[in-house]
């Protein structure tokens, strides 16, 4: 048991970045639904985020959801931050 949490496999390590990483986009894209739906940018948002493999994106882009939820121009935010090279 020991041997599963000081493992150094780093296959191990980005295992569970993808899990994290498909939680969180997958908690991010309910919460912006709930919201923009309806916006004509919702379906980017989505193919974007589809897109997004890295954890650490995903994970800031929750974090900028849960803190600015109530602004009117987040999800153009969101997508702006997903676009960027």
């Amino acid at each position: 048991m020991t041997e599963t949490f000081s493992s150094n496999n780093p296959s191990t390590h980005l295992l569970a970045q993808l899990r994290l990483r498909n939680y969180f986009a997958s908690y991010l894209k309910q919460i912006i639904a709930q919201r923009f739906s309806d916006d004509e940018k919702y379906p980017q948002f989505e193919q974007l985020l589809e897109k997004q493999n890295n954890f650490e994106v995903v994970n800031y882009l929750l974090i900028l959801t849960d803190k600015y939820r109530n602004k009117a121009n987040l999800l153009n935010v969101l997508i702006d931050i997903m676009q960027r090279d």
